[in-house]
């Protein structure tokens, strides 16, 4: 009978211990500082080459600068706009300088604005505008010699050109700074000197209805016409005279007066007497009457007078009404005078709720012929 044989079970030893000659002669990996990579530019540097120049520092822009010089000369020009063209006395100059002030506000606004943000897009722009309104402007008030004014024209572009051109020094660049300010701070002394002669108010005003000249009139105060030799009182404050060139309601006109807030007028014809058309007032009155219903033909009578002119020994004849003009029911009032050989028909007429209030009532029967 066979014996079974057993396998035999491996028996587990525990490591042996290394001796320190055998740990001394076992390879351990020994640690390498390698060094550290430098960039291209240093090793090109370490090379001897030469260093590359600090890249500069942008230059500050004067376009924000130029931009607000703009935006403040466009605030000038709508004062100049209001106080400054009834000064003028040419017609057809005086419309170029409305049209430009009007062209400048809102290009030198546009303009303003884009330079404060800095957009270099409109330097081109801006040198244009600057241009023309130096040529434009500095040849009209020159040819109207205003010296004064035409030195700020040019001390206001040339400066506002320098800073818009390119980049200016620092010293160009303060100089064309003050020259701006300098011409804008003697237009601003202008207007107050202006408004000492003439409220800023009235030559709004007058600016606004290019018809209108003077200063505004007050009541009991008296114009006197030396070329044809009366006085005529005004009856209330607030009123302007017409400009002489102007065509008037009615042929033959002297002397025309508005009140511009309520459309009140006032005037004075003068025309040789005619016997052929009237032999006497009363019959100059009826042909007044006639041409009142030319123009007005609803025109209807509600009053009339004869008479001596208070204060003279002028004969008066008087005639009122009311009637539509442009669609709206005015008052109307008309005396009639002889003074040697001439006619004198004194108009008045304003909205049928104001005429009243403007004292117009009896007012064509104060005047005075010398």
């Amino acid at each position: 009978m066979a014996v079974p044989t057993v396998a035999p079970v491996p028996v587990r030893r525990a490591p042996a211990m290394p001796t320190p000659a055998a740990a001394a002669s076992e390879y351990v990996p020994s640690v390498e500082y390698l060094p550290e990579m430098e960039p291209a530019s240093s090793a090109k540097l370490s090379r001897g080459a030469p260093a590359p120049a600090a890249p500069a520092e942008p230059a500050t822009s004067t376009l924000p600068l130029a931009g607000g010089l703009l935006l403040l000369n466009a605030v000038l020009h709508v004062f100049e706009f209001l106080f400054l063209p009834s000064m003028s006395t040419n017609e057809s100059l005086r419309a170029v300088q409305l049209a430009g002030t009007l062209v400048g506000v809102g290009v030198d606004t546009l303009l303003g604005i884009g330079l404060l943000r800095d957009k270099g897009q409109l330097r081109v722009l801006a040198l244009l505008r600057l241009l023309v309104g130096l040529f434009v402007f500095g040849g009209m008030s020159l040819y109207q010699a205003q010296y004064l004014f035409t030195l700020v024209v040019c001390a206001v572009s040339c400066g506002v050109l320098a800073l818009v051109w390119g980049k200016p020094s620092a010293f160009l660049g303060g100089v064309a700074l003050t020259a701006a300010l300098l011409g804008m701070t003697v237009e601003s002394i202008g207007f107050v000197r202006l408004s000492a002669s003439q409220s800023l108010e009235d030559r709004a005003r007058i600016a606004l209805r290019p018809d209108l000249e003077g200063n505004r009139l007050l009541r009991d105060s008296v114009l006197v016409s030396h070329r044809f030799g009366y006085k005529l009182p005004i009856p209330s404050d607030g009123w302007y005279r017409h400009k002489a060139n102007l065509s008037a309601p009615e042929p033959n006109v002297d002397l025309w007066l508005s009140h511009p807030d309520v459309n009140g007028n006032l005037m004075v014809a003068v025309r040789e007497w005619n016997p052929a058309e009237a032999a006497d007032l009363l019959q100059a009155r009826d042909v007044a009457l006639r041409d009142l219903r030319t123009r007005h033909p609803d025109f209807q009578v509600t009053g009339t007078s004869e008479g001596t002119s208070p204060g003279n020994k002028s004969r008066i004849a008087t005639v009122s009404g009311h009637g539509t003009r442009g669609g709206k029911p005015f008052q109307f009032e008309v005396s009639v005078y002889k003074t040697g050989n001439q006619l004198l028909r004194v108009t008045a007429f304003a909205p049928a709720n104001v005429f009243e209030a403007l004292e117009l009532p009896q007012s064509t029967t104060k005047l005075r012929p010398d």
